[in-house]
C-alpha cells in the first residue's frame, strides 16, 4: 500500500491514477443510481434509512413503502456500487494524503486507505443483515435481529467514510502547495542527514540576559551600562550575546543602536551608554514610552501633540492609526467569528441530520412542520433506537483487544524473537472498535441527550435563565478559583478550558436544536453557504497571523526599544523605527535581520546578538529531555537554527537556514524577519502553545480569544532546500489556526510555531553554551521567583548537562533569602554569586568561569534600592504579569541591574588580583583562613587577615576567593587522590588564564 501511495506521485502513477479515479467515480454514480430505492412519497427513507433505522418495528414500517423484492434488488445493485465507492475513496486517500504538510497527516493515508477497504467489508456484512431482515434466505423467516445488526455495521462504515472523506477534502485543499515543495517535505521522511554536533570552538566572552518582561529589560539595561563602564565586560568586549524574552527588549534595543551607524555628536554618550546622571536619549524615549501596550503612538515624537518639537505630518499619521482597544477586539472579534462560524455550521448540520434519523423511527419529524417540544421531544431519548451501535462496537473492540494480548502472550512464550507483524491486525480492530464505540456514544447518546434537556427551558422561553446559569456556574467557579488559588493553581487552566469546552458545547447544542427544530423549508441554507464560502475564501486568502495579536505586540515594542538618533535645533534625540515597506518622510523603516553585520574577527562593531524563542512540538517526531514539549529556536543576522536534542548528553541536531533566505521564504501578508520581529517572538510569553507548560484545553481558550503572540515560521529543517527553490511559501491558512485551537504541532510541518523562548530556559545561559565555549561569561537573571529559591539557574544548571555536556557548579545558597523572614527583612548574603562551567567532549575539557546575579534584597545594597522596597512591597521580584512599568519603577529595577554587574565587577577584580600573585592553588589555597570561615562580616574580616595581613585595606567582594576554592576542590572530588591535586592546579590555572 506504502508503495502505490509513492507510485501515485510518479508522472506515470499520476496519468494512471486519474484514470482510475474517473473510471470509479463513473462507475459509482451509475451503480449507485441502480442501488437507490425508489421511495413511493417524498417522506419516505432511501436505502440509507434501512441500513440505519436499527430496529425491527421501526423497519417493518418502511418495508411496506418498497417491498422485500425491490430490497433484494437494491442490494444486489448496491454490491457494484461498493467495488466502485471502496477503492475509489482508497485511492483518492492515498493520493491526496501526500499534500499535506506534517508526516503525522501524510502516514495517515495508508492506515486510512486500509480502513476504507474495511468499511467496504462492513458494507457487504450490512447488505447480508439487511437481506436476512428483510427476506430472510433460503425460504426462511425474515430475522429481525438482522435489523440492529446491519445498523451496527452501517454506522462502521458510514464513520470510517466521513473521517476519510474529510481526509480527502483536506488533502484537496492542499494542493496549492508546489510539488517541488511537497518533493523537500517528503525527502525528509527518510531520516534526517544531519550529523550530531556539539560546539566546542573557543571565544573569549559571553553575556546571557534572561527573560521577565519590563522587569528583565529594565535590569537588563542597567547592567549593560555598568558593565560598559569597565570596558572589559561590556557589550563592545562580547564575543556573543544571547537574550530570552525580555532580556531581548533591551539587548535588541542596543543591537539595533550600536550596529545602525547613527549621528556622532560630541558631548553626547553612545546609545543607551550611562554616561553622568542624565539618561541618554533612547533612556528618555523607553521612559516616556512605559505604558507602551496601551499607547497608540510613541511619545515624544512627532506624533504627540505635546511634543515640543512637533513634525509635518506626524500627526496626520497618529489620527490614522487604528486606537490600540480598536485594534484588539477587531482582532478578538475576526478571531471568534472563525470559529463561531465553523461551530454553526457543524451545528446545522447536525440539527438537520438529528431530524432525519430520529424521523426514521418517529414519522412525524419527517414532515414539513417545525417540531415541538411537547409532542416531539420523546424521540431524542429512545434507548432501543441507538443501544445496539453503541454497546455492539464496544464490544468489537474489548474481543480484537483481547484477542490481542492473548496471542501476543502466545508468540512470547512460544519464544518469538520479535513480535510478528500480524498482531497489528487485532491491535487495530480492537482499537478500532473502541473509537467506534466512543465516538457513537457522543453523536447518538450523549449530544442528543443534552439537546433533548436544552430543549424544555427553550420551549419554556427561558433561555436568557440557561444563559445566565451558565454564566454563574463559569464565574462561581472562578470565583473559588481565586479563593482556593494556591491549593487549585496547577488545576486552574485544566478547569478554565474545561468550563469554555463546555459553553462551546453549550452553544453547538442550542444551535443544533434550532436547526432540528426548523421546518425542512425555512432552512438557514443559504446563510450556511455563504459562511462556508466565506471560511474558504479566508483559507486560502488569508492569513491567520493578520488578525493575531502577535503583530501589535512587536510593534508597541518597536515603538518604545528600537530606536534610531536624530539631531535639529532641540538637540539629538531618538525616534522609533516603523514597519511599513516603505516609509513615509521623516521615518525610517526599521532594518531586516539579515542586513546586520554580524560580529566575528573580520567586523568588530557587528552585532553578537542571538535571540532565543522556543518552538512547541507534539508527538514524538523528535527527542526531547524529559519530555518538554518544545526546542529551542534561535535568531541572529546570520542564521536562524533549530536544535533536537538526541539521547546522548551534550549531542543534538542543528537545522540551519541563513536569515535572508528565510526572508525569501516569507509568505505574503507575514511579517519582515527584522530583529523586533525577533524580540516579539522570543516575548510571546501567552500563546495556545507554551513550550514545556502544558497548558491543556485552556489551549482552545486562548487561541479563541486571539491571544496569540507566537507566529508560524518557516521549518529550518526545509527552509535552506526550499528557498533555493526561489517561491515564497504559501500563507499560513485556517488549518495552522486550528492547530493552535487544537495543540497539534508537528515538528515534520512546514511551519513552526514560535514562542516565548523563556517557555524552554529563561536564562539563556544554555544558548550561549551552546554558541561556543566561553573562557568567561555573565549571567543576567532576572527571575521573579521567592527568594528563597534559584528556580530558573537551577532548569539551566539541569538542561546544560543534557544539552551542552556542561556542568555547572554554583553554591545556590548564598542567594537565598530565609523562606520565612520577618517583615521587610527578606536578604540575602548576596545577589551575586562565582561559578565554574565544565564542558567535556571526549577526552577533551574546557572551563568556564561564570558570573551569575539574581534580583535579591542584600543588606548593603544602596539605600535607595532599600527604601524603593518600603515603597512597593513587590520589589526586586515583581510578576512579569505587570507590564505597566511607571518611571519610579523602572529606575529601581535599571539600579538593581547596575548594583549586581557593579558587584560583579569589583568580585572580579578582587579575585583577578588575588590569583595573580599565587601561581599555584596550593599557595592560593594556604592562604585562606584554616579555620571554618565565619559568616557575615566576620568571615570576610577573617579572609582578608588571612591574604593580607592585619590592617591592611579591605579586599572588597573577598567571599570570592573562599568560592574559587571550594569550587575548585568540589570538582575535583571526582578524581583519584593521586590526580586531585593535578587537576586542581589545571582548573586553578584555567582560571587565573582567564581573569589575567
Amino acid at each position: 500500500m506504502e508503495r502505490l501511495s509513492w507510485w501515485l506521485h510518479t508522472a506515470r502513477g499520476r496519468v494512471v491514477g486519474a484514470l482510475a479515479v474517473l473510471a470509479l467515480a463513473v462507475g459509482a454514480g451509475f451503480a449507485g443510481s441502480a442501488a437507490e430505492l425508489e421511495p413511493a412519497s417524498p417522506d419516505v427513507p432511501g436505502i440509507i434509512g434501512l441500513e440505519l433505522v436499527g430496529t425491527p418495528d421501526g423497519a417493518q414500517q418502511w418495508m411496506g413503502a418498497y417491498g422485500g423484492a425491490a430490497v433484494s434488488d437494491a442490494l444486489l445493485s448496491d454490491l457494484a456500487f461498493i467495488l466502485c465507492w471502496c477503492p475509489l475513496l482508497a485511492l483518492l486517500a492515498l493520493w491526496t494524503g501526500q499534500n499535506y504538510r506534517t508526516l503525522t497527516t501524510r502516514r495517515l493515508g495508508v492506515p486510512l486507505a486500509l480502513a476504507v477497504l474495511g468499511a467496504g467489508a462492513l458494507d457487504l456484512l450490512e447488505d447480508l443483515f439487511l437481506q436476512l431482515g428483510a427476506n430472510g434466505v433460503a425460504g426462511l423467516d425474515p430475522w429481525p435481529r438482522g435489523w440492529q445488526l446491519a445498523a451496527v455495521a452501517s454506522w462502521g462504515k458510514w464513520l470510517i467514510v466521513v473521517v476519510a472523506a474529510v481526509y480527502v477534502v483536506g488533502g484537496i485543499l492542499s494542493l496549492g502547495l508546489s510539488r517541488k515543495v511537497l518533493a523537500v517535505l517528503r525527502r525528509a521522511e527518510g531520516g534526517s542527514s544531519v550529523q550530531a554536533a556539539r560546539t566546542m570552538e573557543d571565544s573569549h566572552f559571553g553575556l546571557a540576559f534572561s527573560g521577565g518582561g519590563i522587569r528583565a529589560a529594565s535590569i537588563s539595561l542597567g547592567a549593560l551600562q555598568a558593565l560598559e563602564r569597565d570596558g572589559s565586560m561590556g557589550w563592545g568586549a562580547a564575543d556573543h550575546v544571547t537574550s530570552v524574552s525580555g532580556g531581548s527588549y533591551m539587548t535588541g534595543a542596543w543591537s539595533l543602536a550600536r550596529t545602525v551607524p547613527g549621528p556622532a555628536t560630541p558631548g553626547v554618550p553612545a546609545p543607551w551608554a550611562w554616561l553622568g546622571s542624565q539618561p541618554g536619549p533612547e533612556e528618555r524615549h523607553l521612559r516616556a514610552n512605559l505604558g507602551y501596550l496601551l499607547s497608540n503612538t510613541p511619545r515624544g515624537t512627532g506624533q504627540d501633540p505635546m511634543s515640543q518639537t512637533p513634525e509635518a505630518g506626524g500627526i496626520a499619521r497618529a489620527q490614522r492609526l487604528p486606537a490600540v482597544v480598536a485594534t484588539v477586539l477587531t482582532g478578538m472579534l475576526a478571531n471568534a467569528l472563525v470559529f463561531l462560524g465553523i461551530l454553526w455550521i457543524l451545528a446545522q448540520l447536525m440539527g438537520w441530520f438529528y431530524r432525519w434519523y430520529f424521523g426514521l423511527t418517529c414519522v412525524s419529524w419527517l414532515g414539513d412542520r417545525p417540531l415541538s417540544f411537547t409532542e416531539d421531544h420523546g424521540c431524542l431519548t429512545a434507548p432501543e433506537r441507538v443501544g445496539w451501535p453503541i454497546l455492539g462496537w464496544f464490544c468489537v473492540g474489548l474481543v480484537f483487544v483481547l484477542l490481542w494480548v492473548v496471542l501476543a502472550k502466545f508468540t512470547d512464550v512460544a519464544g518469538a524473537t520479535t513480535p510478528p507483524a500480524w498482531l497489528l491486525g487485532p491491535k487495530l480492530l480492537g482499537y478500532g472498535g473502541l473509537a467506534v464505540g466512543a465516538a457513537l456514544l457522543i453523536v447518538l447518546g450523549g449530544i442528543p441527550l443534552l439537546i433533548d434537556a436544552l430543549w424544555r427551558p427553550v420551549a419554556a422561553h427561558d433561555l436568557l435563565t440557561t444563559v445566565v446559569a451558565v454564566v454563574g456556574a463559569i464565574g462561581s467557579a472562578s470565583a473559588v478559583l481565586r479563593i482556593l488559588r494556591k491549593p487549585l493553581a496547577k488545576l486552574a487552566p485544566t478547569l478554565g478550558g474545561a468550563l469554555f469546552a463546555l459553553v462551546l458545547l453549550f452553544l453547538l447544542c442550542r444551535w443544533a436544536l434550532a436547526a432540528m427544530t426548523t421546518a425542512p423549508q425555512d432552512r438557514h441554507t443559504t446563510a450556511l453557504v455563504v459562511v462556508a464560502v466565506a471560511l474558504v475564501v479566508v483559507h486560502l486568502c488569508g492569513a491567520a497571523e493578520f488578525w493575531s495579536l502577535a503583530a501589535f505586540y512587536r510593534g508597541k515594542l518597536r515603538s518604545s526599544f528600537a530606536t534610531y538618533r536624530v539631531e535639529d535645533s532641540g538637540g539629538v534625540r531618538a525616534r522609533p523605527y516603523v514597519n511599513n515597506d516603505v516609509a513615509a518622510a521623516g521615518e525610517r523603516v526599521e532594518p531586516g535581520l539579515d542586513t546586520l553585520p554580524e560580529r566575528s574577527a573580520t567586523t568588530p562593531t557587528g552585532t553578537p546578538l542571538t535571540i532565543c524563542a522556543s518552538a512547541t512540538v507534539s508527538g514524538r517526531g523528535v527527542r526531547t529531555h524529559y519530555g518538554v514539549p518544545a526546542l529551542s529556536v534561535t535568531f541572529s543576522p546570520g542564521s536562524v537554527r533549530l536544535f533536537a536534542p538526541l539521547e546522548e548528553d551534550g549531542l543534538w541536531q542543528r537545522y540551519e537556514c541563513p536569515t535572508v533566505a528565510m526572508e525569501t521564504l516569507r509568505p505574503k501578508m507575514s511579517s519582515r524577519i527584522t530583529t523586533m520581529m525577533a524580540v516579539g517572538l522570543s516575548g510571546a510569553a501567552v500563546s495556545p502553545a507554551m513550550g514545556r507548560f502544558r497548558i491543556g484545553p485552556v489551549s482552545m481558550l486562548l487561541a479563541f480569544a486571539n491571544v496569540r503572540l507566537g507566529v508560524w515560521i518557516p521549518n529550518p529543517r526545509y527552509a535552506a532546500e526550499l528557498a533555493a527553490l526561489g517561491k515564497a511559501l504559501p500563507r499560513p491558512g485556517l488549518g495552522y489556526l486550528f492547530k493552535e485551537f487544537f495543540g497539534f504541532h508537528d515538528p515534520s510541518d512546514l511551519f513552526l510555531y514560535i514562542t516565548d523562548g523563556g517557555h524552554w530556559e529563561n536564562t539563556a545561559l544554555v544558548e550561549l553554551l551552546r554558541t561556543s565555549h566561553h573562557q568567561e561569561i555573565v549571567c543576567v537573571d532576572a527571575d521573579s521567583g521567592p527568594g528563597h529559591l534559584a528556580t530558573s539557574i537551577s532548569k539551566a544548571i539541569d538542561l546544560a548537562q543534557l544539552e551542552c555536556a556542561a556542568s555547572i557548579a554554583i553554591h545556590l545558597d548564598a542567594l537565598r533569602s530565609d523562606p520565612d523572614p520577618s517583615p521587610g527583612r527578606d536578604y540575602s548574603p548576596r545577589s551575586v554569586n562565582l561559578g565554574l562551567v565544565r564542558r567535556t567532549d571526549g577526552n577533551e575539557e574546557r572551563l568556564s568561569v561564570l558570573w551569575y546575579c539574581k534580583p535579591a534584597l542584600t543588606e548593603d545594597m544602596p539605600p535607595q534600592l532599600l527604601a524603593y522596597r518600603e515603597v512597593d512591597p513587590t520589589f526586586p521580584r515583581v510578576s512579569t504579569v505587570n507590564q505597566f512599568f511607571h518611571v519610579a519603577q523602572f529606575a529601581a529595577y535599571r539600579d538593581l541591574g547596575r548594583y549586581n554587574a557593579k558587584k560583579i565587577l569589583a568580585a572580579r577584580t578582587t579575585l583577578a588580583r588575588t590569583v595573580t600573585r599565587h601561581p599555584t592553588f596550593a599557595a592560593f589555597r594556604s592562604a585562606l583562613p584554616a579555620h571554618e570561615p565565619r559568616t557575615g562580616l566576620g568571615g570576610v574580616v577573617d579572609l582578608v587577615e588571612s591574604l593580607t595581613g592585619p590592617g591592611a585595606p579591605e579586599e572588597p567582594e573577598a567571599w570570592v576567593l573562599t568560592e574559587l576554592a571550594e569550587l575548585v576542590a568540589e570538582l575535583a572530588g571526582d578524581r583519584t587522590p593521586d590526580e586531585r591535586v593535578a587537576y586542581e592546579q589545571e582548573l586553578y590555572e584555567s582560571v587565573r588564564t582567564t581573569l589575567a
